[in-house]
């Protein structure tokens, strides 16, 4: 979805709800610029992958990874309890 500014303004705390039921971001535009309205939690989910995706050698490992698992070489373990006695 798209709006202008000034719709954004009138309609803020309806969009808010919006972006975080639906997960759509909203893009925003003024005159020369635009910008997107999104939930927290698709704001940190960018973030994480940014952060992931920083380094070239921990893209690489990830995408390894993600073919290996793809291809069914990967195993499946349990999570490990750190309060229970190994």
């Amino acid at each position: 979805m798209s709006i202008t500014a000034s719709e954004a303004r009138r309609r803020l705390f309806p969009l808010i709800d919006e972006v975080n039921d639906d997960g759509a971001p909203v893009e925003i535009v003024a005159k020369n610029n635009r910008a997107y309205l999104v939930s927290a939690a698709e704001y940190e989910a960018l973030e994480e992958t940014a952060h992931l995706l920083r380094s070239p050698a921990n893209t690489r490992r990830l995408m390894t990874a993600y073919q290996h698992a793809l291809e069914g070489r990967h195993e499946i373990r349990d999570t490990i309890d750190p309060d229970e006695e190994q």
